[in-house]
């Protein structure tokens, strides 16, 4: 098989990257608006947890799940706005890494590209462009578990506000307190919205995923006929 042959394998498999990439612009630009929601969910539960006293002390002795994240409010919460900042930069490089393939492969004409051109830009993307994108995924997963251990906390308050002689009677001598009428409105909107932005997150997070499969294979393959093409003019 002959470079020529070579060089139009892989270059058939950089458009269909190129393609695929510019189908998920869209579902990539609504993460960064996405963030910012998930930030206001995040504000939300931290005045959630500080406008009551009661809410408050009722955390540390409720039986929930994330144990050890949950002992203190202020811990997660500043652990989930950490993976919120982290999944900011990284689909910051992203986004950069992908305008830097499309742009790179839209300068390709695929009956003259040299086979160096095209071995180039299938390394960048094997190595950057799903680099970045397996480091976005990580980040996104990061908030999905802390985000996760918020609506756990959040379901075991709202347990506890409507059990009335269950959990609340078992905590009364260490809190000494009375729920407010308002709380269990407080923590019912906040669990709501907290597990919107979960299942919105999730699908985000799986629709990345299946593109990132699609990927992997599509450059898989174009690099090989790429190395093979270089290698055939040594």
């Amino acid at each position: 098989m002959d470079a020529n042959r070579l060089n139009g394998y892989s270059y058939e498999y950089l458009e269909r990257t190129a393609k695929l990439l510019r189908e998920d612009k869209k579902n990539i630009e609504s993460f960064e608006g996405f963030i910012q929601t998930m930030k206001g969910a995040v504000d939300d539960y931290s005045r959630m947890i500080k406008s009551s006293v009661y809410i408050s002390d009722l955390v540390r002795f409720l039986p929930v799940p994330y144990a050890g994240e949950v002992s203190s409010s202020a811990k997660l919460v500043s652990k989930t706005v950490l993976n919120l900042g982290g999944a900011a930069s990284a689909l910051n490089r992203y986004k950069k890494s992908t305008e830097n393939y499309l742009a790179a492969f839209d300068k390709l004409e695929r009956n003259t590209a040299t086979s160096g051109e095209i071995a180039k830009l299938a390394q960048f993307a094997d190595t950057k462009l799903l680099a970045d994108a397996e480091d976005l995924r990580i980040h996104l997963r990061d908030i999905s578990e802390s985000t996760a251990a918020m609506a756990a906390t959040t379901q075991s308050i709202a347990d506890a506000l409507e059990a009335g002689n269950g959990y609340i009677n078992q905590v009364k001598s260490f809190v000494g307190m009375p729920p407010e009428n308002t709380d269990k409105t407080k923590v019912a909107e906040n669990r709501n919205s907290i597990n919107t932005r979960i299942a919105q997150l999730n699908q985000k997070i799986s629709l990345l995923e299946n593109s990132a499969r699609t990927h992997l294979l599509n450059i898989a393959k174009a690099r090989i006929y790429s190395e093979l093409a270089v290698e055939t003019q040594k």
